[in-house]
C-alpha cells in the first residue's frame, strides 16, 4: 500500500511538472528586440556634451535621450566609445554605449529599469545592472542584472552575490491569463 501511494504521488507530481512546464513554455516571450539593426542610425540629444576626440570618446549628460529604430534608452549620463576613422560622410562608428543613473530602456513590448547598462554593438548585447525592474504585459521581474541578447531576442536575468551578503536573487510577479 505504501509503495504504491509513492508511485500514485510520483505520477501526480510528474504530471503536474509536465503541466506547468506546458505552461511556461506557451507562455515564453521572446523580446521585440529581437534581430535590431544595431546598423541603423542612432539618435542622441542631451543638455551637454563633451568629447575627448584623442580617446574617441562624447560624454552626454543631463537629460540623455537614445534612440534606435523602436527602441530608447534614457539616463542622467551616456558616454559613446566610438572608432576614430571617419567615412564618406564624416562620422564614425559607435562600438559601445555606457549608461549610467536612471536609466531607462523601452522597445514596444518592454520597459526596464537599472542604475546602469552597456550597449555593445559588435557583440549585439545591452546589459542592465542595478536594482533591474523588468516590465511587459505579462508582469514585472526584477534582478541584479539583465542581458537582452539582440538577435535572438533572449532576454536573461541573474541574481547577484557580493561577499559577506545574502545573494540577490531574481524575483517576479505575473499576471495569469483570464478565462
Amino acid at each position: 500500500m505504501i509503495v504504491r501511494r509513492n508511485n500514485i504521488n510520483i505520477f501526480i507530481a510528474f504530471i503536474m511538472l509536465f503541466v506547468f512546464a506546458g505552461a511556461l513554455s506557451v507562455n515564453a516571450q521572446v523580446s521585440s528586440l529581437k534581430e535590431h539593426e544595431v546598423e541603423n542610425p542612432v539618435d542622441i540629444s542631451a543638455d551637454r556634451l563633451e568629447v575627448k576626440q584623442k580617446e574617441n570618446i562624447a560624454l552626454f549628460t543631463g537629460n540623455v535621450v537614445v534612440t534606435q529604430s523602436d527602441m530608447s534608452l534614457v539616463s542622467d549620463r551616456i558616454t559613446v566609445f566610438y572608432q576614430g576613422d571617419r567615412d564618406k560622410n564624416n562620422s564614425s562608428s559607435i562600438s559601445r554605449l555606457d549608461a549610467s543613473g536612471n536609466v531607462v530602456m523601452t522597445s514596444p513590448t518592454e520597459t526596464i529599469k537599472s542604475t546602469w547598462g552597456v550597449y555593445d554593438f559588435s557583440e549585439k548585447i545591452i546589459t542592465l545592472g542595478g536594482n533591474v525592474e523588468f516590465n511587459n504585459e505579462d508582469g514585472q521581474i526584477t534582478s541584479p542584472r539583465l542581458q537582452v541578447n539582440l538577435t535572438t531576442g533572449q532576454i536573461t536575468m541573474d541574481g547577484g552575490r557580493v561577499e559577506g551578503e545574502q545573494p540577490d536573487r531574481v524575483t517576479g510577479q505575473f499576471t495569469p491569463p483570464s478565462s
